[in-house]
This record gives C-alpha cells, structure tokens and sequence, in this order.
C-alpha cells in the first residue's frame, strides 16, 4: 500500500505525489526511494477520499500536517486543496511545503485556492539568484522561475498566508547571506535546514 501519511519526529507529511519540477542537486530523491524506513515512491497519486482513509487509520492525536513529500504537492491541486480543507475543518494546522512553482505548474493563480486550504506556506529558495538557482535546481521553466517563486512567497504574505523561506545547508554561506537578505527585505523568516543526504536523517 503506497504511503500517503508518515510521521517523522512527532509531525504528521502527507506524501501526495512524487512529480517535481525540479531537478535539486542535492535531492534525496536522485538515491534513495525510501526516508527512514518509509517507502515513498507511489503507484498512484492519492484522491481526497484516499487521504481520508489513510487519515482515518493514523491513530495517534495531531495538530498539525505538512504536505512535504517525494514530490512538489502543488502537481495534486486538487487533492492538497481538498484535504487541507477538511483538516482546517476539523482545527488542524495545515502547511504546505513547496518549492513555489506552483502558479507555472497549474498554469493559474492558486494563491487565493490556498488561503482556503492552508495555513502557512514553506516555500524552498535555496539560492539568491536566477543563474545560480538554474544551475541548482534545474526548474523545467526555465531561467526566470526564481522571480517567479519570490512573486509566490510575497503574494502569499500578502493574502495573510504564514509564510516562511528554506535554504539547505550544503549551499555557499555567502549564498546563505543574499537569501537571508532577500528574505529581510521582503518581511519573510528565513530557516536554513539541514541536508538530508540519506535516509537515515530528516530535519
């Protein structure tokens, strides 16, 4: 049975697709189907009715979920819209971590979709600058998608979204000081995360 809800550290992910639009040097992905004992590939992408039956057999008490993956969950909208719904419904915290393509991925505006489904917004920078990023990341849109992940992140700040930007560890600190710069001049908390090189770690 694919894994659609693991827990990691006492949090509750929600694993609903393995699509990306990225190509990160540094991804887990690139060498290992599994993260800490959990297979993370899927057969197929989760429904809302999938999700709730899988929520239904959790049977220990949470607070919060995360739609964090082995894939960016904006590729299943409708899912992360759905579910995230019925979790607020219910007085969960939902927060979506995401690499911020999602507006090129659904070809729409799903800013104002999100505000009804989450409530705060992880959004991976991971490098300052266009070519740098390119170079990194390997977006399938091409050298502008860094502008287009800062426009993401404001416009969630701005519809009153809680939203937060990542870096990994592994990046140049002089990298870190412009994202940390970037992040200051726009009002948005910058977290550098620890690289998850294997499955035997996760922060």
């Amino acid at each position: 049975m694919d894994n659609y809800v693991y827990e990691l550290k006492g949090t509750l992910y929600l694993n609903i697709t393995n699509r990306c639009s990225n190509r990160c040097e540094f991804c887990i992905r690139t060498n290992a189907d599994t993260l800490v004992g959990y297979d993370m590939r899927l057969k197929a992408e989760p429904t809302f009715e999938d999700m709730k039956a899988a929520l239904a057999r959790y049977e220990k008490p949470f607070d919060e979920v995360v739609f964090c993956g082995y894939g960016e969950p904006t590729y299943n909208l409708e899912t992360l819209l759905k579910t995230g719904a019925y979790l607020k419904g219910q007085g969960k915290k939902v927060r979506l971590n995401t690499n911020g393509q999602g507006r090129l991925i659904n070809k729409c505006d799903i800013v104002p979709l999100l505000c009804q489904s989450v409530d705060a917004v992880s959004v991976s920078l991971n490098e300052a600058e266009r070519a740098a990023y390119q170079k990194l990341c390997h977006p399938k849109f091409g050298m502008f998608t860094h502008d287009g992940v800062l426009e993401f992140a404001k416009d969630c700040k701005e519809a009153g979204l809680a939203v937060r930007f990542t870096v990994v560890d592994i990046i140049p600190n002089e990298s870190i000081r412009r994202c940390r710069k970037i992040a200051s001049q726009m009002g948005i908390p910058l977290v550098v995360r620890q690289h998850i090189a294997d499955n035997q770690s996760y922060t």
